[in-house]
């Protein structure tokens, strides 16, 4: 009976892998909006066989060793791979044979693949710390990940722009006239698909997974508004984001930008900094 109750997380966690497998022949097959959506189906299973382990009375070494590896795989492998093909598309070598690839740009495009190396560090000691019950001491991986796999859907599902092709503003200008886009539009474009922003991104995501900074965790032991302060304003100015994000597709506001599936990079950002002013607040008292 036991073995049943801890086959079904796992069950949880080897669909976890298998989006982030999934999400790898996507890549490298001119899908990478769908690669990033296999980051947020893998984080839906992610998120699930915790909670059925801890319901169902089924925690395991095998089950916490399985789900680091899945992790790995969907939350540090997969977006390294799109975070390296962007770069590499922003040069415009993705459709380059290797041979043809300039040292210096495949050289940049790796960096993309700090998000796995430093991701696994972050697994690692995660699993060997038993002081990140209530807060993560770095950004969690999956954190990192869903800020990379927000980029490709922007830029497909909201900008309607070939991912694997660089861009100019010329063409952002062209285009203006087809999709109505106005010039906040064309700066976002601008700067979400400018090489050293995707090194940027990557660099720092890296290190705040690995930084000994504490970061929040939504682990409600009681749903006290003292205790959770933070948890729960978080979640408001997510909750008040999201809003604003598609308030377009309701009613339009004049003055306020289309914002849409930048949220996802958007929360992200805002996750990192609450965390921030939470420990400087907490170092004031």
């Amino acid at each position: 009976m036991q073995m049943i109750k801890n086959f079904i997380p796992n069950l949880f966690t080897l669909s976890n892998l298998f989006c982030g497998l999934l999400g790898i022949y996507f890549s490298f097959h001119e899908a990478l909006h769908w690669a990033a959506v296999m980051i947020f189906v893998g984080g839906f299973f992610d998120f699930f066989d915790g909670m059925i382990a801890r319901l169902i009375g089924a925690h395991s070494e095998l089950g916490k060793q399985l789900d680091s590896l899945a992790d790995m795989v969907t939350f540090g492998v997969l977006p390294g791979i799109i975070l390296f093909n962007l770069i590499l598309s922003a040069q415009g070598h993705y459709f380059s044979n290797f041979s043809e690839i300039p040292i210096t740009s495949f050289a940049l495009a790796c960096t993309g693949f700090l998000i796995p190396l430093f991701g696994a560090l972050r697994l690692a000691k995660f699993n060997t710390d038993e002081n990140q019950s209530d807060e993560f001491i770095g950004i969690p991986t999956p954190a990192a990940a869903i800020f990379i796999a927000g980029l490709p859907i922007v830029l497909h599902w909201q900008y309607f722009l070939n991912s694997y092709i660089p861009h100019s503003v010329a063409e952002f200008v062209s285009l203006s006239q087809i999709y109505y886009w106005n010039n906040t539009d064309i700066g976002i474009m601008l700067f979400i698909t400018n090489v050293w922003f995707y090194v940027l991104a990557g660099a720092c995501l890296s290190l705040l997974m690995v930084l000994p900074i504490p970061i929040l965790s939504f682990k409600f032991k009681n749903l006290n508004w003292k205790t959770n302060l933070w948890r729960y304003s978080f979640l408001i100015l997510a909750i008040t984001t999201i809003g604003f994000s598609f308030i377009h597709d309701i009613v339009y506001v004049k003055g306020l930008p289309y914002i849409q599936w930048l949220v996802i990079p958007i929360l992200i950002t805002e996750f990192i900094f609450v965390s921030i002013i939470k420990n400087l607040v907490s170092a004031d008292h």
